[in-house]
C-alpha cells in the first residue's frame, strides 16, 4: 500500500468515526429534548465537534434526523415474515416473534424515549409507518390462520415494550419474560380456537 493510499484510508476512517459520534450524540440529544428542540449546536457540543463539522455531514436538522432514525431502523433487524412463517407450528412462530421483538425493545430503549418525545415529527412518522407495516406483516406470519383483528389486538398488547419492561422490573430475566408472555398468549389463543390448541399440543408452553 502506498503512503498516499494509507493516508486516505486513515482519513476515511476518521471521517466515519466523526459521523458515528454525531449520530450517537444526536440520538442522545433527541431522547432528552425531542427532535424538534435539538439544535445542531447542542448536538455538536455533545459529540465534541465544531458546529461546522455537523453541518459538513448533515446540511440541516431534517437531514440529521433522517440519518439518525434510518440508521437506528437498519439496526433493529426486524425478522422477515417468511422466516417467522417457516419457524414451525403456532407455538414456535409466536415464540420466535416474541423473542425477536423483546430483543429489539431491549436494544432500542433510547429510541423509545425519542419516539415518546417526537412522535409527531415528520422523520419519526415516516419511520413509524415503516415499522408498523413490518410489524403487522410479521405478526400475521406468526399467527397464521389464527390471525384476525382481535388476535392482533391481544397479541400486540402482550408482545409490547411496556409489558416486557413491567415483567423485567418485577425481577424476571429477559428469557423468563419471553417464556411467560408466550405462555399467556398461547393460553388465550387456545381458549378461543380449538385448532390452535391441537396444533400446539406437541410444543407445550413453558
Amino acid at each position: 500500500m502506498s503512503p498516499r493510499a494509507y493516508k486516505m484510508g486513515k482519513r476515511a476512517a476518521a471521517v466515519a468515526e466523526t459521523k458515528r459520534r454525531i449520530l450517537e450524540a444526536a440520538l442522545a440529544e433527541y431522547a432528552e429534548t425531542g427532535i424538534a428542540e435539538a439544535s445542531m449546536q447542542s448536538v455538536a457540543r455533545r459529540a465534541d465537534v465544531a458546529p461546522g463539522t455537523v453541518l459538513y455531514h448533515f446540511p440541516d436538522p431534517a437531514a440529521l434526523a433522517d440519518a439518525v432514525l434510518d440508521e437506528r431502523a437498519s439496526k433493529m433487524h426486524v425478522p422477515d415474515p417468511a422466516t417467522v412463517a417457516g419457524a414451525g407450528d403456532l407455538h414456535a412462530r409466536v415464540r420466535l416473534l416474541t423473542a425477536e421483538l423483546f430483543r429489539i425493545y431491549h436494544d432500542t430503549d433510547l429510541d423509545y424515549r425519542v419516539w415518546m418525545r417526537s412522535r409527531e415529527h415528520p422523520a419519526m412518522t415516516r419511520v413509524e409507518a415503516w415499522y408498523n407495516e413490518r410489524y403487522a406483516a410479521v405478526l400475521a406470519a406468526a399467527l397464521g390462520e389464527a390471525a384476525d383483528p382481535r388476535a392482533f389486538q391481544v397479541s400486540s398488547a402482550l408482545i409490547d415494550p411496556g409489558f416486557r419492561a413491567g415483567l423485567e422490573m418485577r425481577g424476571l430475566s429477559a428469557d423468563e419474560a419471553v417464556d411467560e408472555t408466550v405462555a399467556l398468549l398461547m393460553a388465550w389463543l387456545r381458549g378461543r380456537d380449538p385448532e390452535a390448541s391441537s396444533g400446539a399440543a406437541s410444543h407445550p408452553s413453558p
